[in-house]
C-alpha cells in the first residue's frame, strides 16, 4: 500500500461468478508454476480503535451465533450474521464477532472512508470460524466490496464441504484500501482444479491497494493444481507481508492483472510448487506491467521454483535478502529483474514439517537472523513482536525472541516401546479381515483383531488412516494383559467413515487392555451421527497412553448431552483406568459447559496429559470418581482446568475422596481448579500452577486450602489460545523445581526422567 494511504486498510471477495467464470479474475494463470499453502499460529493482537484510525463516536456493532438479524445489533441483542451487520455498518464502525461457527458464502458492501474505516473484528482471534453452509451457492466463503475496510482475526476453513459449490476462495476484497490481517484461512479449493486462493485482493472492480498482513494460510489447491495460490494480488500499490503459507498447489504469493508497486516482504513460504510469482498480464484497469514491485526478506523453502517473473514485467523490479533453499528446479527464474543479498542455505526452523503442525520460528543459529532489509521491515513479526529484535530485521514471518524454543509436542511424538508379548496380530490398511493376521497376512480392521485376540496379544496396527466407530471387547487378564500398538507413534490414524453409524470413534468394553499412540482425528465427519467421544473404555483396569485425540463433537448442539475426548466410564462396572501422556485438543462447540476433554468416572489416574481449547473441562472427574491422581498435567484455554466431583451415581453414593490434583499447570481458562458435587474431605491440591484463569483459580470444598500453589505466568515457549501452542516451559519458567515427588510419574510426556527437584506440568 502506498504510504501517504492510512495503514489499515480494507478487503474484499470477488463475487462467486467472478472465480468461478472469469477464472483469471481470481488470480490464476495456467502457466504459472506453482503456489503453495499455509498454516497456522500466531499470538492475539487487539488494537486500539482510535490508534487504528476508527472514529470513537461511530456505534459499534455486534454479531454473535444467539443473535438475531432482526435485533439492533447492540451488545445485548446482537445481529446473526456478518452480512446483517454490514448492512447496518456506517463510516467508522467496529463490527465484533463473537466466538462460534458462522455460515459463509456471504458478501459485505459497506465502505468506510480515509478518517473513519470500517472494521471487521474477530473478538477473539480465530475463534469466529467461517465454514461452508449446509448448501453453498458462493464460491467464496468472505465477499467484500467495501472499500476502506479491514477483517480482522477470523478463521476461514473449508474442510468440511457439505453440499453445493465449493469454495475457491476464502477472504476475498475487492474494494481498495482494505487489509486482511491475522486471519487463519485453510482448507481452500480441495474439491477439484480451480482458480482462487486462500486470500485475494483484487482490481477486477477497479479496488488498488490492499494489503495481506500477518496471516497463516495453508492447504489451498488440490495437488497439481496450476490455478491456485496462497495469497493472490491483482491490485496495484499494495503490500503482503509476516504471512505464513504452505501446502499450496500453485504460488504461494501470486502477482497479476493489474499488480504493480506491491511489497512481498517477511513472509515465510514452503511446501509449494512456487514460493513468489511477480508477474503481470490479463489487464482489468491498466497497462498489464507489474514494476518496481519489491520482494525483500522472504524465506522460500522447499519448493520446484523460488521466485519467479512471468508475463509483462518492468526493469525496475527488486529482489533483495531472500533467503531461498532447498528448490528442485530454479531459487529465482527472472526476466528482466536480478537477485541480490541472497541467503542460500537451510533457515533452521526449530521444527520443520512439511505438511504442517511444526514450528517455524528460527533457531538462535539461523542464517536468517538480522539479515533482512530495514527499509522493508514491518514493525512487527507474524505475533506481534517488534522488529528488529537484534542488529536489524530477520527473514520470514517470524522475529527471533533472543531463546531458542524447544520442539512443540504434536508433530514429533515421542516413540512407545512395543509390548513384547507371546502372541502377536497385525493390523493394516493393506491387510483383510479374511487373513490369519500374521505378520505377512495381516488383518485390515482393528475391531477384527480384537475378535482374534487373547490375553497376551499384541495388536501391531501399521500406519495409514482406519475407519472409526467400531468397538472392541476382547479382554485381557492381570497376568496377560492386550496391547493395541500403533507401529508409528500417531500414524494409525482413526477417522470418521463415510455413513458414520456410532458415536464413538473407538469403543473399549476389554479389560487389562491398553491402547497406545494412536491419533483419532475427527476434524472431517462425512456423514451419518456424529462422534461424541474419541477412545472410550468401559472396562477396568485399562491405560490409554501416548494418543492425539482432537476435533471431536465440534458440530455437536449443545443440548445437555455430554461428549469427551478421552472418556474412563464406570458405566459398565469398570474401575481403575489410567489416561496417560496423551494430547487432546479442540473438543467441542465453544462455550459448551457438557463436553470435556479427559472425563472420568471411576478410579485411576490421569498424568502427564496436555489438554487444551475444549469446551468445558481439560479434565473432569464425576460420576462414580474416587481415588484419583491427576499429576503433571498441564490444561489451558478451556472453559474449567480441572473439575473434581461425584454425582449423577451410577453403583455408589459415596463422595468423590482420596483424590490428589498435583503438580498440574492450569492456565488461561474460565475457571482453574474446581470441587463440585459430592466430595470428600481427604482429597489434596499441592503444587499446582495455576494462573490467569478468568472467573477464579481455585475453589475447594469442605475448608479444603490447596498448598504449595505457584500463583505465575508459566512463561510457555509459544503460547496461542488459536494456533498450535508450543506448552514446553523456558528456562525461567517459576514451575521449574516447585513440584513435588508426592504422585509424580517416573517419565514426563517426551519420555525424560521425572526427577526432583520436580517441574510442574507435563514437560520436565
Amino acid at each position: 500500500m502506498k504510504l501517504s494511504v492510512n495503514y489499515l486498510s480494507q478487503t474484499s471477495v470477488a463475487g462467486a461468478a467472478a472465480c468461478v467464470v472469469l477464472l483469471s479474475a481470481c488470480g490464476g494463470q495456467g502457466d504459472a508454476p506453482g503456489q503453495p499453502a499455509a498454516v497456522t499460529l500466531a499470538a492475539t493482537t487487539q488494537q486500539s480503535d482510535e490508534a487504528a484510525g476508527y472514529d470513537a463516536a461511530a456505534s459499534a456493532l455486534y454479531v454473535a451465533t444467539t443473535g438475531s438479524d432482526s435485533n439492533p445489533g447492540t451488545s445485548g441483542q446482537p445481529f446473526r450474521t456478518i452480512a446483517r451487520a454490514a448492512q447496518a455498518a456506517t463510516p467508522g464502525a467496529v463490527v465484533h464477532v463473537a466466538p462460534g461457527v458462522y455460515e459463509g458464502g456471504f458478501r459485505t458492501n459497506a465502505s468506510g472512508t480515509p478518517t473513519a474505516r470500517i472494521r471487521y473484528v474477530s473478538d477473539s482471534k480465530w475463534n469466529a470460524r467461517i465454514v461452508p453452509p449446509a448448501n453453498s451457492a458462493n464460491a467464496v466463503a468472505w465477499d467484500n466490496r467495501g472499500s476502506y475496510v479491514d477483517i480482522d482475526g477470523f478463521e476461514v476453513d473449508g474442510s468440511n464441504h457439505k453440499a453445493g459449490t465449493r469454495w475457491a476462495v476464502g477472504l476475498y476484497t475487492a474494494g481498495s484500501f482494505g487489509t486482511v490481517s491475522n486471519s487463519h484461512v485453510h482448507h481452500i479449493g480441495q474439491g477439484g482444479c480451480v482458480s482462487g486462493g486462500g486470500i485475494g485482493a483484487d482490481s477486477y472492480y477497479k479496488g488498488v491497494s490492499n494489503d495481506v498482513l500477518a496471516n497463516v494460510v495453508h492447504d489451498i489447491g488440490v495437488s497439481g493444481c496450476k490455478t491456485m495460490s496462497g495469497v493472490f494480488v491483482n491490485s496495484a500499490d499494495s503490500d503482503v507481508k509476516n504471512n505464513l503459507i504452505y501446502g499450496v498447489s500453485q504460488a504461494g504469493v501470486q502477482l497479476w492483472h493489474d499488480a504493480t508497486r506491491v511489497a512481498v516482504s517477511h513472509n515465510t513460504i514452503f511446501a509449494a510448487q512456487t514460493g513468489i510469482v511477480v508477474g503481470g498480464g490479463d489487464p482489468y484497469t491498466s497497462s498489464g506491467v507489474n514494476d518496481y514491485s519489491r520482494v525483500a526478506n522472504n524465506i522460500v523453502v522447499d519448493t520446484e521454483y523460488g521466485v519467479v517473473e512471468q508475463g509483462n514485467v518492468g526493469s525496475n523490479n527488486k529482489y533483495t535478502n531472500n533467503l531461498m533453499y532447498q528448490q528442485t528446479a530454479y531459487p529465482y527464474l527472472l526476466i528482466k529483474g536480478v537477485a541480490v543479498a541472497t541467503i542460500a542455505a537451510a533457515p533452521q526452523f526449530v521444527n520443520y514439517v512439511r505438511s504442517g503442525g511444526g514450528d517455524y520460528q528460527l533457531q538462535a543459529s539461523s542464517p536468517a537472523i538480522d539479515k533482512g532489509l530495514a527499509s522493508e521491515a514491518p514493525p512487527t513479526d507474524l505475533n506481534g513482536k517488534a522488529r528488529p529484535a537484534g542488529a536489524g530485521p530477520d527473514l520470514g514471518a517470524y522475529e527471533f525472541n533472543g531463546a531458542t524454543p524447544g520442539p512443540t509436542p504434536t508433530p514429533n511424538p515421542v516413540p512407545d516401546t512395543a509390548p513384547s508379548t507371546p502372541n502377536n496380530l497385525y493390523v493394516s490398511t493393506t491387510g483383510s479381515d479374511s487373513n490369519s493376521g500374521a505378520q505377512g497376512s495381516p488383518l485390515r480392521t482393528i475391531a477384527r483383531a480384537s475378535a482374534l485376540a487373547k490375553p497376551n496379544t499384541t495388536v501391531h496396527v501399521a500406519p495409514g488412516t482406519y475407519a472409526g466407530g467400531f468397538k472392541t471387547t476382547a479382554s485381557g487378564t492381570a497376568s496377560g494383559r492386550i496391547y493395541y500398538y500403533s507401529t508409528t507413534k500417531w500414524g494409525a490414524k482413526i477417522v470418521p467413515p463415510a455413513s458414520s453409524s456410532n458415536n464413538i470413534a473407538w469403543d473399549n468394553r476389554g479389560s487389562y487392555v491398553d491402547i497406545i499412540g494412536f491419533e483419532v482425528d475427527g476434524s472431517k465427519p462425512q456423514g451419518g451421527t456424529v462422534w461424541r467421544s474419541g477412545l472410550y473404555t468401559g472396562g477396568s483396569y485399562d491405560v490409554i497412553r501416548g494418543n492425539r485425540v482432537h476435533h471431536i463433537a465440534n458440530t455437536l448442539a449443545c443440548n445437555g448431552s455430554g461428549a469427551s475426548a478421552i472418556g474412563v466410564d464406570s458405566y459398565y462396572n469398570g474401575v481403575k483406568g489410567d489416561v496417560i501422556n496423551n494430547v487432546v485438543h479442540d473438543i467441542g462447540p465453544a462455550n459448551c459447559k457438557y463436553i470435556q476433554g479427559i472425563y472420568v468416572s471411576t478410579s485411576g489416574s490421569v498424568v502427564g496429559n496436555v489438554v487444551y481449547r475444549v469446551s468445558e473441562a481439560a479434565i473432569h472427574l464425576w460420576h462414580d470418581a474416587t481415588n484419583v491422581i491427576i499429576a503433571n498435567n498441564t490444561a489451558v484455554a478451556s472453559g474449567t482446568g480441572i473439575v473434581v466431583g461425584a454425582g449423577d451415581f451410577y453403583h455408589r453414593s459415596a463422595p468423590n475422596d482420596y483424590t490428589h490434583v498435583v503438580n498440574n499447570i492450569v492456565y488461561d481458562n474460565r475457571y482453574g481448579i474446581s470441587e463440585q458435587g459430592s466430595t470428600g474431605t481427604h482429597n489434596t491440591y499441592r503444587n499446582n500452577l495455576v494462573y490467569q484463569n478468568s472467573i477464579y483459580n481455585i475453589s475447594l470444598k469442605n475448608g479444603l486450602q490447596a498448598t504449595g500453589t505457584v500463583s505465575a505466568d508459566p512463561q510457555f515457549v509459544s503460547y496461542t489460545r488459536s494456533g498450535t501452542p508450543d506448552l514446553h516451559l523456558r528456562s525461567s519458567s517459576p514451575a521449574k523445581g516447585k513440584g513435588t515427588t508426592d504422585h509424580a510419574p517416573s517419565t514426563d510426556i517426551e519420555g525424560k526422567p521425572v526427577v526432583a527437584p520436580v517441574t510442574i506440568g507435563a514437560y520436565q
